[in-house]
């Protein structure tokens, strides 16, 4: 037995952390750490506000009161109007996919290449940052964690992508975005959705179980890889959120998938080295990481009841929904005619309709996830969908439209049932008087909403 092991079986014996001072890293090396410290330290302090905003959806006053600390956001502008002279107005969002949030992360990178610079020559005389490494992984991976339980337990009750709703399944597929395509395409498959979420929780835990937090690192980072893929080929604005996640994981798996690339491409036995201790003090090197362990778990229960909750309220709002499905025009009366009849000229510019092409085709009443619950949608002959805000009273049956992009244009709408499946609208659209009839259409004729899971495939 060399010196080396001897020392880490004393240590062993007598319960003495082994010394993480001990050796030379590469000047490669420290050199890559000193950066990563630099450029991640901020991306998981990210996390953290995104967990907020998830902690506070139910409250929008509360959740904008602890996000609006987020430096950033009062930052961003200044950067980006004199540091990066973009003289065009521009949406502040930090860690998004808006040109604010690229501009801020080329900022970080610039950054953590200067500080990693300078820290690199006024620390050159130190060996290795094996313990700092101990304390910046466990930073991260409770990061991380906490995050993963957020979008995992969302889409295993599942909330993320909802369902089916009406207007999915009517839409033509050419009418899709790929954004949208992915959308149905995950909500069709509630068991899919539900297990690519417990994939995510599951990294998530065994992220920040001792012991467990290699196995946890290469399942997210395998499990992220995915994601990020996603994102980037279906345009899901989420692309440079996922990315830092993604950044993260790799920092984390990187010592084991380095050991398991010379595994497999070996086939010699490697040994993963053990991980650094926090302190000299064995209390420090038992304590910390279980109560980082044990905050981790109770946030991920956390997460499981909020989206619990979230999805029950959703579910609640259905109730309110007056006539809910796909109604279908079969007439459509406009007792005048003109340019655009139906739609204030600031609405059809946006909703692209051509002159005379302003007659509704469909209404769909349902309750979206992440959309406000007094919506419904209106389709045109163009295929575009419209979404108004409702005010529905029961006692007299009237319906009061209004569009957030135009509070010009207002719709007041008498609606009667003449049959179980059957509806009769009359009123005035933008100061016009229509009337018209619609029948519900039957969604269960559609293979999608009633196709079960087959073992043996029968054509």
């Amino acid at each position: 037995m060399n010196g080396r092991s001897s020392q880490i079986a004393r240590n062993a014996s007598t319960g003495k952390p082994e010394n993480h001072e001990d050796g030379r890293w590469t000047l490669l090396a420290r050199i890559a750490f000193r950066f990563c410290i630099c450029y991640l330290l901020p991306l998981g302090l990210g996390c953290i506000f995104i967990f907020a905003e998830v902690t506070f959806r139910h409250s929008h006053a509360a959740f904008w009161k602890f996000y609006s600390l987020d430096p950033w956001y009062k930052v961003l502008p200044w950067l980006c109007r004199h540091v990066f002279h973009v003289q065009k107005e521009l949406r502040i969002y930090p860690d998004s996919d808006f040109l604010s949030g690229y501009l801020q992360h080329l900022f970080e990178l610039i950054m953590a290449l200067l500080v990693t610079a300078v820290w690199s020559i006024l620390d050159r005389r130190r060996h290795n940052y094996r313990r700092l490494y101990g304390w910046f992984t466990l930073y991260l991976r409770f990061c991380l964690s906490i995050t993963l339980f957020m979008y995992g337990f969302d889409k295993i009750v599942p909330n993320q992508f909802g369902s089916l709703t009406p207007s999915r399944i009517l839409q033509p597929v050419g009418n899709l975005t790929l954004f949208e395509m992915l959308w149905t395409f995950m909500a069709a498959s509630k068991g899919y959705t539900a297990f690519s979420g417990a994939l995510e929780v599951l990294a998530g835990v065994l992220l920040i179980l001792p012991r467990l937090e290699i196995l946890g690192a290469l399942i997210a980072f395998l499990v992220l890889t995915n994601v990020v893929v996603l994102n980037l080929f279906y345009n899901v604005g989420v692309l440079v959120f996922s990315s830092n996640l993604w950044f993260i994981s790799a920092f984390l798996a990187a010592p084991a998938l380095a050991r398991v690339l010379v595994l497999v491409v070996s086939r010699h036995a490697v040994v993963l080295r053990p991980t650094a201790a926090l302190s000299e003090r064995r209390w420090i090197n038992r304590g910390i990481p279980l109560t980082v362990a044990t905050l981790g778990l109770v946030l991920g229960l956390h997460c499981a009841t909020l989206s619990l909750g979230y999805s029950a309220t959703h579910k609640a709002q259905d109730d309110a929904i007056p006539y809910p499905g796909a109604w279908t025009v079969d007439s459509f009366v406009v007792a005048t005619t003109g340019k655009h009849a139906l739609f204030t000229d600031k609405i059809a510019k946006e909703m692209k309709v051509a002159e005379g092409a302003d007659q509704w085709v469909r209404l769909y009443f349902e309750n979206r996830l992440h959309a406000p619950p007094d919506t419904i949608y209106i389709e045109l002959k163009n295929g575009t969908l419209d979404a108004v805000r409702i005010k529905y009273d029961a006692t007299t049956s009237t319906a009061l439209l209004s569009d957030d992009d135009d509070p010009d244009w207002k719709v007041v709408l008498t609606m009667k049932p003449t049959g179980k499946d059957s509806l009769e609208l009359s009123g005035t659209v933008n100061g016009v008087p229509i009337t018209a009839t619609l029948h519900r259409e039957d969604l269960s004729r559609f293979p999608l909403t009633r196709e079960e899971i087959r073992f043996i495939q029968d054509y």
